[in-house]
């Protein structure tokens, strides 16, 4: 299995930790300790089933798009990611909102994890800056299009912010879908619940039909409604549908369903 290729740290980043800071033996281990203990709790107790994991690529540049549906997303997809050869904090990094990061002791280890802040319904130009330090080094970047979870367990809109990214810097995108996850821990839950669980990886894809366009913002909601269908043809028929009002009340959305699909 080839290695993908590591980031070297770039100066006034998100980013927590330098990336070659953690490119050592004992973060390795610490990753696939952790991932290891992951994968033997979900196969253990929800009995989870992964789908499509041979369309995971081995180097990036790469988004990595995923429904919102509960704490557990994150070590779900990353404990496979790892399984796949990429070291988070090293080769993989996530965008979490801002909040979590002022609480006690959680800085530490989202840093050995490669997550870092993010401040919502804002322009955030160090955010900005780290993501593209991380597609010019050749790295990933998960991130949940919809922005915050999914009350119901329904696809959310996806926030034309993503797709602008992928079109801007032609980054290829490998859409994934979580299933059963959304009754694992809810959002209010404290304790998970015992249910089976999928993860089902698509084919890796680029938004190259905007390519080169001006993108108003009637072009990038509609970028965005092809990066949601991409996730949602990974789903059960009743996840695909939109919450209701969902479009008006949180995105104050130019296209509806009906001209998006049209």
């Amino acid at each position: 299995m080839s290695t993908p290729p590591t980031l070297r740290a770039e100066s006034k980043t998100a980013l927590l930790r330098p990336p070659e800071t953690l490119d050592t033996p004992e973060h390795r281990r610490f990753i696939n300790t952790a991932a290891r203990f992951f994968r033997w709790l979900f196969s253990t107790f929800f009995a989870w089933k992964i789908v499509g994991q041979e369309f995971i690529p081995k180097t990036g540049p790469l988004i990595v798009t995923i429904n919102h549906l509960s704490a557990f997303d994150l070590p779900t997809l990353g404990s496979v990611m790892v399984d796949a050869g990429w070291q988070p904090g090293v080769h993989m990094f996530t965008i979490s909102k801002q909040e979590l990061f002022e609480k006690p002791l959680l800085p530490k280890l989202m840093a050995q994890l490669g997550m870092f802040p993010v401040y919502r319904n804002q322009s955030d130009v160090i955010a900005m800056r780290t993501i593209l330090a991380i597609f010019k080094r050749g790295g990933i970047l998960g991130i949940a299009p919809e922005g915050t979870r999914s009350p119901t367990g329904h696809l959310q809109l996806f926030q034309p912010g993503v797709a602008k990214i992928a079109i801007q810097k032609r980054v290829p995108i490998l859409p994934v879908g979580l299933v059963g996850m959304e009754k694992v821990m809810p959002i209010g839950s404290k304790f998970p619940r015992r249910v089976p669980i999928e993860i089902h990886f698509g084919p890796v894809y680029e938004l190259s039909e905007y390519y080169g366009t001006e993108l108003t913002p009637q072009i990038l909601e509609r970028a965005a409604w092809d990066m949601r269908a991409r996730v949602a043809e990974l789903l059960p028929e009743w996840m695909r549908e939109l919450p209701p009002k969902d479009a008006e009340i949180r995105f104050g959305s130019v296209l509806s369903a009906e001209a998006a699909k049209s």
